[in-house]
């Protein structure tokens, strides 16, 4: 039921209690003129009265109701604004941190090419003598030697 629907069935219940008081202020001065006997209209009034009274309290508690979850709403609606803000906040944060973490790896690329050149000079150093003799770094001698005594003639 809408809220406009709601008010209107209030201004009727209100309209017919106040009839009915009317009716029942009617009827007590009837009764007190006449000598018959009321007592059946003054029950159904009170019937009456009693069921409108009820209608009157069930429509106020809906109205309440109303209210309440129109507030609840109103909650959620701005807790669910809330999260769809932190979950951009969120997705922009991954997206930084994909670029971030791609940048390292590239750095990490180039401090293993720079580390790989000082171990290369390093190495290169620690032939070198000092002393004015100049010292032969052969490598894979081995292979070396083998495919020299394979080869039947070796020229000077």
């Amino acid at each position: 039921m809408t809220e406009k629907h709601q008010h209107v069935l209030i201004i009727a219940v209100r309209e017919i209690l106040s009839q009915l008081n009317y009716i029942q202020k009617h009827n007590d001065l009837y009764r007190l003129t006449t000598a018959g006997d009321s007592n059946s209209a003054t029950t159904q009034s009170q019937d009456l009265h009693e069921i409108l009274n009820i209608l009157s309290a069930g429509i106020e508690t809906l109205n309440n109701d109303q209210q309440r979850l129109s507030n609840e709403l109103l909650e959620i609606q701005n807790s669910f604004l809330g999260f769809r803000q932190e979950l951009s906040k969120f997705k922009t944060s991954v997206e930084r941190s994909k670029v971030l973490l791609q940048d390292i790896e590239q750095n990490q690329c180039i401090v293993n090419r720079i580390f790989a050149s000082l171990q290369e000079t390093i190495n290169d150093a620690q032939t070198v003598s000092y002393d004015g003799i100049f010292v032969w770094k052969i490598t894979n001698v081995k292979d070396k030697m083998s495919k020299l005594n394979n080869r039947s003639c070796v020229q000077s």
